[in-house]
């Protein structure tokens, strides 16, 4: 079986054949409409991710998006087009299935703009050494942009700590962002750091092209929380660490198999090593228990909080980090099936509830910090403004350079579900406590890796109201009621507890 590039001339002895498309990318289609006339000759489109399944309409045509299974029955004279950046991924993956003979010999990918300048780019810097220069990336693919996740999380105190430890000096940083206009004053402050937009890949002015596709090529570390398309077509001797964004309790949509997507992963136990290789298709020597590095921030949160972010001054601080149920719409296929009520949060689905439960806090001068995810808009909960529960939403975090790490050290306690900012959490060994009352409709949608949940479960469990508020009046009155319970299970969840994860990480990189 031979993997080939479509190109005119092969694209033409397609026309009449039965042509399936492996994987559905909408904008990756439609760079192969226009490049190639074959419209009138796709029959359909084989993807392993159910929710990309199902009747879909493009350019006045219907076909069917169908699974893996489509392979075993596909007719004489069939074509199979990869319409992926990860084609040899795809080509391995479908080689391994076993493909029946109506296919030929050859299986084909189209490379879309993206690809070709990446290919081309590689070509031209085939002969030229890898510099000591690191490319960091944070947040999920260029289509799912979210304002802030291009500049924080993992890759971020990672960034700040080898700052800190001068190794800027030793080697270039380049950060892949949406807008590096944004991030000028660093560069100024710090040697060696420079900001490139992601958008380039395919710049029509090669001067941008040029600026990352040099990084790209010459990189000799990748360090990324999310996406890792941008490295797909790695040198010999590059080095991909796939740093992610938490170890949680969910478990990940549609995953396909990512042990050929990067070389390493930051993990924060060996048992959640042993979870992340079966749920991401890794190896065992692909996962590096260090910790992850913005862990760190928890031990050292930043003082000037409450001026930057607006917060009152307050007795004492409980953070309330619910996991979203409706995400934004670029990522809208994430959303979990849950409870729908006044609030948008749990629990307290009422507003008369929600009113009761900022009584209470007013009482007791403390201030119930709701900080939403990423994914969720300020818009999905409730528009009340109230004394003492304040909201904070990612573009709120974001405008004032913070990441929730680095003032989740100030709270008292900590309110959570699902998240892996919980996870996080258990390392500063204060009351922490769990909101299940969607949990079986959670389990249903979405799932956990960590099973029966509710005996991986590092803290108080609040299936109502009243859970809730016996909760809060513990914390108010210094009562640790689920201490023993949280300590052993946070003995089992990480391996270190300290703040030296960022530390581990450069060592096992061995930077110069």
């Amino acid at each position: 079986m031979e993997l080939k590039k479509l190109t005119e001339e092969n694209a033409g002895q397609l026309k009449g054949k039965h042509i399936y498309l492996v994987r559905y990318f909408q904008d990756y289609i439609e760079e192969l409409y226009a490049a190639y006339p074959l419209l009138p000759f796709i029959e359909g489109v084989i993807d392993t991710d159910t929710a990309r399944q199902g009747g879909k309409a493009f350019h006045g045509r219907s076909f069917v998006v169908f699974g893996m299974e489509k392979l075993r029955t596909l007719p004489k004279n069939s074509a199979l087009i990869i319409t992926t950046g990860y084609f040899t991924e795809e080509f391995d993956a479908l080689q391994k299935t076993g493909l029946p003979d109506t296919v030929g010999n050859i299986i084909y990918y189209f490379a879309n703009r993206d690809t070709e300048y990446y290919e081309a780019y590689l070509e031209k810097y085939a002969d030229t050494p890898l510099k000591n220069l690191i490319v960091f990336r944070s947040g999920m693919g260029t289509w799912e942009y979210v304002a802030g996740m291009d500049f924080t999380e993992n890759a971020r105190a990672l960034f700040d700590y080898m700052l800190a430890e001068g190794y800027n000096r030793r080697y270039e940083m380049v950060w892949l962002v949406k807008d590096p206009e944004r991030y000028r004053e660093v560069e100024h402050r710090n040697e060696n750091v420079h900001f490139v937009s992601y958008d380039w890949a395919t710049s029509e002015k090669e001067q941008e092209r040029d600026a990352y596709y040099e990084a790209i090529c010459l990189a000799r570390y990748f360090l990324f929380t999310h996406a890792c398309g941008f490295c797909r077509l790695p040198r010999k001797g590059q080095i991909r660490i796939q740093l992610w964004h938490g170890c949680g309790f969910k478990t990940v949509k549609n995953v396909i198999p990512q042990k050929r997507r990067y070389e390493y992963t930051t993990v924060v136990s060996k048992l959640y090593a042993q979870l992340h290789e079966k749920e991401f298709g890794l190896e065992p020597n692909q996962m590096i228990v260090t910790g992850y590095a913005k862990e760190d921030w928890l031990f050292h949160p930043v003082k000037d909080w409450k001026e930057r972010l607006n917060i009152p001054k307050a007795a004492g601080y409980i953070f309330w980090l619910p996991t979203f149920r409706t995400a934004r719409s670029v990522v809208s296929y994430m959303n979990v099936r849950g409870k729908n009520n006044q609030s948008g949060l749990p629990v307290a689905g009422t507003l008369e509830e929600l009113h009761g439960v900022n009584d209470f806090l007013k009482e007791q001068n403390t201030v119930l910090v709701v900080k939403l995810h990423p994914l969720q808009k300020r818009e999905n909960i409730y528009q009340e403004e109230l004394s003492n529960i304040l909201v904070l939403d990612n573009e709120t975090l974001a405008s004032a350079d913070l990441h929730i790490n680095q003032i989740l050290g100030h709270a008292n306690a900590l309110i959570s579900d699902y998240s892996s900012a919980a996870i996080d959490f258990l390392l500063l060994d204060r009351p922490i406590a769990f909101t299940l009352d969607d949990l079986e409709e959670y389990e249903e949608s979405r799932g956990f890796v960590l099973n029966p949940i509710r005996d991986w479960i590092p803290g108080e469990k609040i299936l109502s109201l009243e859970d809730y508020m016996e909760f809060l009046q513990n914390v108010t009155a210094g009562k640790d009621t689920a201490k023993e319970t949280r300590r052993s299970l946070t003995a089992k969840l990480h391996d270190f507890q300290d703040d030296q994860s960022s530390r581990r990480i450069v060592e096992f990189l061995k930077l110069e």
